[in-house]
């Protein structure tokens, strides 16, 4: 029989992955083994005659095991969940192949794979706690925003995951979201065009301050605060969730983010004018020499001592919920 590499080529790999159908591969005779590639389901498996014990993963996320009968013969079955992996799932399936042809069984060489999967998830990419923070702010207002306006106005609103420069687009106005953990509203600027309002459009900073929760009741993890507005949303429940994707987020990560937060004081609103602390390229123009050739430009901006302003619907629920209750 070929390689099994010859049937499975990366760019065919990921043909199969994203055909939408199960497809079952023989890569051996001698012992029989099969791999199995599930588009729908975006898994892999390997599979041979069973021939004793099945390995245990039962503590191993991403990884699952079994037995089915096919033509008469049990199989066991070894199940590697391969979204966003797809050539390292491969990889690991390909060396428990090459161990049993190499004469190991079955449960050694899946053993072996295990401490490969474990390193292989180990270092697997986490959201920086930067961003993490970051999108706590922008879904704690989203979460608001539900409140009041359905669910295809406050997501055509978001425009964070789309990489724009502006994280919310409101009829009215613009809204950049910075969340802090700091005493005071403190708040890294990201790039000379972060705080530049577009033509024709004011802008306003939205400052959240937040907390570690600790033991206090109300805080909220991430998971927790992406659960509760999935649960509210029907239509457009599949934009919402495409937006967390860009974002780096995976649901079966959800365990690598148990941190709890809660507000520190009530959200603030700051307009973006001629007096604010902003860095822009029209400032950076006017003062620094061959200025387009500055780039990364990074800094913090304290408004602690800024007087907040009100910037209207649909925000001031959010940054003032006494005084629209009052009004």
């Amino acid at each position: 029989m070929s390689d099994p590499s010859a049937q499975l080529t990366p760019n065919t790999l990921e043909t199969y992955f994203r055909s939408g159908t199960v497809t079952v591969h023989p890569v051996n005779r001698s012992p029989d083994v099969l791999f199995r590639i599930d588009g729908p389901g975006q898994k892999i498996s390997i599979l041979t005659p069973r021939n004793g014990m099945v390995l245990d993963t039962s503590t191993l996320r991403r990884v699952g095991t079994g037995t089915e009968i096919r033509g008469g013969v049990e199989y066991a079955s070894l199940t590697f969940d391969a979204r966003g992996m797809y050539a390292e799932a491969y990889g690991l399936v390909l060396s428990i192949l090459q161990a049993m042809k190499g004469g190991a069984t079955f449960a050694a060489a899946s053993s072996a794979a295990m401490t490969n999967m474990t390193s292989l998830l180990a270092a697997k990419p986490r959201i920086s706690e930067e961003k993490q923070i970051g999108l706590v702010g922008e879904l704690l207002l989203f979460r608001a925003l539900l409140d009041s306006y359905d669910e295809y106005t406050v997501i055509d609103w978001w425009l964070g995951p789309l990489a724009e420069e502006r994280d919310y687009a409101f009829p009215a106005f613009d809204a950049e979201v910075k969340t802090t953990l700091s005493e005071n509203r403190t708040h890294v600027i990201h790039g000379a065009g972060q705080l530049e309002p577009n033509p024709g459009r004011s802008l306003w900073l939205v400052s959240i301050q937040i907390t570690r929760a600790g033991g206090d009741p109300n805080g909220v993890t991430l998971p927790a605060l992406i659960q509760a507005i999935r649960d509210r949303l029907t239509s457009a429940r599949d934009r919402f969730l495409a937006h967390m994707a860009s974002e780096g987020w995976e649901d079966d990560d959800a365990a690598m983010y148990p941190t709890a937060y809660t507000l520190r004081t009530d959200p603030s609103a700051y307009l973006v004018d001629g007096d604010f602390p902003a860095v822009t390229p029209g400032r950076l123009h006017e003062v620094v020499p061959h200025s387009d050739l500055v780039s990364d430009v990074n800094y913090r901006v304290d408004v602690s001592s800024r007087t907040p302003g009100d910037p209207g619907v649909p925000l001031i629920e959010f940054i003032n919920p006494t005084s629209a209750q009052e009004a």
